[in-house]
């Protein structure tokens, strides 16, 4: 073995490691009829598997067979299960594994007479244990596309050409219809519509930053439900886990939030996840932002609870313009480094002090505070919970770890964080500080 295969092949191995990827326990399928699509998405289904079999299709001749190896680029290496995971990613349709033993235990059982394109189809040659070890993807007439062997590597085959197809079924699962939306979209398609589109653009860090998309993994789940209608009003992981209705693993829904501890059998969160359907999780961390399935060994042995929050604080609170809200950040992130801290305000030389540097910046969009105090401003607008801050509210602030007397103000910003005027000048803070927690007193909506 070369050592550019030995170390892919360790790499991998490694990988397979890290996921858990066991043997799941299987039980053979036998139904009568197809499921009824409850999901109401026929025709998204339709036109999906179109794109996938077209997909598969233009990979024929181009990839080979290995099961050491998975090559999502030119020249392609797939399994028989890493191949259709590859085509449904590529479609925008994510399965969450490469291994053929957890997708046989995703979407619904179909009877072999009531197949669907789309549908995926599997095959046990082997005489020892109980678990399918092929997969395929079902074409129509009576044909699907896989990834045979290293021999015919991707192919269609008809289902009645070779004894193999007929005595080695093992039975079929209609999976598009529930890893698609549902039609009318579902608060919990919302949510997961929405992380997979922050999935690719955010960063996770350990202190939390929306302006620049970088969130801790409580704060990232915080973001995706705020932006889906769904106020969690924390990003303490502990927090978040007292919120909702408590949900048996049995009855997961798309949108719950699923909880796990760093070890098994450890009932402390140490890891929070977004549950996505089909035994799907999106689950933050160190490594990023990740999809598994909860069949793995990992999520499995160290799930704790799940929570329902689609009903906590659902309705949106009433926004002030987006845009002036905005327009008011990029102001104030603006000075920093500009502007310094003094006991006078000088708009030409950018000198204030820290009511001086809120009054300039709402100045600046037609926002009067009224007063250059921050006792003074604490009057304007509306007040507002700090659990429903929004970007662009005035904070204020005492300067005696819990007093009253309001003698500090800052500009919300957004994913927990604040700017402010400070004696080290402009600086950016989390709102979840020490400091600030023990100074926060109240905050007002000024945008109108």
């Amino acid at each position: 073995m070369n050592k550019q295969l030995l170390k892919t092949t360790l790499a991998l191995t490694i990988g397979f490691s890290t996921l858990g990827m066991t043997q799941a326990t299987f039980q053979p399928i036998t139904v009568e009829a197809a499921t009824t699509n409850v999901q109401n998405n026929d025709q998204a289904v339709a036109a999906k598997a179109e794109q996938l079999i077209q997909t598969g299709k233009s990979l024929i001749g181009k990839a080979t067979y290995s099961n050491t190896e998975y090559k999502p680029t030119y020249p392609y290496k797939f399994s028989c299960a890493s191949f259709l995971m590859y085509i449904f990613e590529k479609n925008g349709v994510d399965l969450a594994t490469y291994n053929e033993n957890y997708m046989i235990q995703q979407g619904t059982a179909v009877a072999k007479n009531q197949l669907q394109k789309g549908d995926l189809l599997f095959f046990k040659s082997k005489t020892t244990g109980t678990d399918p070890d092929h997969v395929g993807m079902y074409i129509g007439d009576n044909k699907i596309i896989h990834m045979a062997d290293s021999k015919q590597n991707i192919v269609i085959s008809d289902l009645s050409s070779k004894p193999y197809y007929t005595q080695n079924y093992v039975g079929a699962r209609r999976v598009l219809p529930t890893l698609l939306s549902a039609n009318p979209a579902t608060k919990g398609d919302t949510i997961v519509q929405n992380a997979y589109t922050y999935k690719n653009k955010v960063t996770i860090s350990s202190t939390n930053s929306e302006q620049n998309l970088r969130f801790t993994a409580p704060g990232f789940v915080e973001y995706v439900y705020r932006k889906s209608g769904v106020q969690l009003g924390t990003t303490n992981l502990k927090e978040q886990m007292n919120l909702g209705t408590t949900v048996s693993r049995a009855n997961l829904k798309k949108g719950d939030l699923v909880f796990f501890g760093s070890s098994k059998g450890s009932k402390t969160p140490s890891l929070v996840g977004i549950y996505m359907g089909d035994h799907r999780i999106m689950v933050p961390n160190s490594d990023g932002i990740i999809t598994r399935v909860l069949m793995v060994d990992y999520y499995n042995e160290r799930y704790i609870t799940a929570k329902r929050v689609t009903s906590v604080n659902s309705t949106p609170p009433v926004s002030s313009s987006t845009a002036a809200a905005d327009k008011i950040v990029t102001t104030a992130t603006g000075l920093m480094g500009k502007a310094k801290f003094g006991y006078s305000y000088d708009e030409k030389s950018l000198t204030f002090t820290s009511a001086g540097f809120t009054y300039y910046v709402y100045k600046q969009h037609g926002i009067d505070l009224k007063d250059k105090l921050a006792s003074r401003q604490a009057l304007v607008g509306t007040a507002v919970q700090k659990t429903q801050l929004q970007k662009g509210d005035l904070l204020l602030f005492s300067t005696n770890n819990g007093g009253k007397q309001i003698t500090q103000t800052g500009i919300y910003i957004g994913g927990n964080q604040y700017i402010s005027m400070t004696s080290n000048n402009v600086v950016k803070q989390s709102i979840n500080s020490t400091w600030a927690k023990q100074n926060y007193v109240s905050a007002r909506r000024v945008i109108k």
